[in-house]
């Protein structure tokens, strides 16, 4: 369960889309939807991408394993459920983020929607009354992106660890109809 709400508030601190809370009595302005027609490179880099590795510059032990095993792979680390997280960016500018949906059994699923656009390398994400922009990399073929994000972690003896952490994404494919 720890490890369930870690790479929740992971994602989501990095998405930053529920950092702060739309209301309309507290004054809070929500960012406007982005809008507008996809440009080539967002065309091409439309589609569902499906979390494929997390990386630590650092080795850290998340397993309650009763063994002494730190790791750089924390994507090794997590359950299926925790590890099933998709976006969807669509053609017509939204955004659709799930978690929990493709691996069996998961019990919490998640999914919030949005706008995105993708400026040269700066990805940005309007959901949940945030606005979030990172920078991404692409692999040569077009169907990997990462970023990296630096992130707190309780190990599994429950000390605090600070370590960067690469997030890295890949396009899936559709199956087409033979």
């Amino acid at each position: 369960m720890k490890k369930s709400i870690l790479i929740m508030k992971s994602l989501l601190v990095i998405a930053a889309l529920s950092i702060v809370s739309c209301n309309t009595d507290d004054g809070i302005k929500c960012p406007d939807a982005l809008t507008g027609e996809l440009s080539a490179a967002e065309t091409q880099f439309s589609g569902s991408w499906k979390l494929v590795a997390m990386e630590a510059d650092e080795a850290i032990d998340l397993t309650d394993d009763n063994a002494d095993n730190p790791s750089t792979d924390l994507f090794a680390q997590y359950n299926a459920c925790d590890r099933d997280l998709e976006y969807n960016f669509m053609n017509d500018r939204n955004l659709v983020y799930r978690q929990g949906y493709s691996a069996v059994d998961c019990a919490n699923k998640l999914t919030f929607s949005g706008t995105w656009n993708l400026i040269g390398n700066d990805l940005t994400l309007v959901a949940n009354c945030a606005s979030q922009r990172i920078t991404i990399e692409t692999n040569a073929e077009g169907d990997q992106y990462s970023y990296d994000v630096t992130l707190q972690f309780r190990d599994v003896n429950g000390a605090q660890k600070t370590s960067k952490v690469k997030f890295t994404f890949e396009k899936m494919v559709d199956e087409q109809p033979v």
